[in-house]
């Protein structure tokens, strides 16, 4: 029995990739899973206080994995699973290869994000050699503390909750939330998440984004 959807947020709760906007039909169908006993987490990218405050408005009850797994917070409890990143190593990682830093760096601690999303040999090598990871959303390119991924903060969100894989849906758009899919028993890609999530997905939504969300909730509610 599924007990807790996991869910990306941009891209996957709003109306479409690359838009910010949040789909309201979906919000709508997420709070008739938790009605139904099934508690909702959101897995993202962004910072702590934006998904905190997400999680408070939009009412759902299953925590957040925040800083692309650096971060996971549940009931109360927060926890840091990811090496905390030097700020000189933040700026000098948009220095060197051009980058606009994201307004959201100023409360991050281990993962930080740039635009363009774009990642190169350099940068990997230029990371690897600071013992860093990166990686990218399509949203943004995100320099991180290692071990880094999404997996990492859902495996220790899980501990939290005493639950299992099998006990798990999870849902998302990005080769970011491959890490997500090792953790939960029903997989779900959107339609138009990117073609390594749908190859790593035992479920392919015929809708894309936050549509994608509605036909998963009633799938699961079914």
């Amino acid at each position: 029995m599924i007990r807790l959807l996991l869910t990306d947020l941009d891209g996957t709760i709003t109306i479409d990739r690359g838009s910010y906007i949040l789909d309201l039909n979906a919000i709508e169908s997420l709070r008739r899973a938790e009605k139904s006993g099934i508690k909702v987490a959101i897995v993202s990218g962004n910072s702590y206080p934006v998904l905190r405050g997400l999680q408070n408005y939009l009412g759902f009850s299953g925590g957040i994995v925040a800083e692309n797994g650096c971060l996971v917070f549940y009931q109360g409890v927060t926890i840091r699973t990811c090496e905390v990143v030097p700020r000189s190593l933040v700026s000098e990682f948009a220095k060197t290869f051009n980058l606009k830093e994201s307004w959201q760096n100023e409360f991050r601690k281990s993962d930080f994000g740039y635009t363009p999303a774009i990642i190169t040999d350099e940068m990997i090598e230029w990371a690897n050699q600071r013992g860093l990871v990166i990686s990218s959303s399509g949203y943004a390119l995100h320099l991180s503390g290692k071990p880094g991924g999404k997996g990492v903060g859902v495996r220790k969100l899980l501990d939290i909750m005493n639950l299992n894989e099998n006990q798990v849906a999870a849902v998302g758009d990005s080769k970011t939330d491959i890490d997500m899919f090792k953790y939960a028993a029903i997989k779900a890609a959107v339609s138009n998440a990117d073609q390594d999530l749908i190859k790593s997905a035992n479920v392919v939504l015929k809708l894309k984004s936050g549509n994608g969300i509605t036909e998963l909730v009633n799938m699961l509610l079914r």
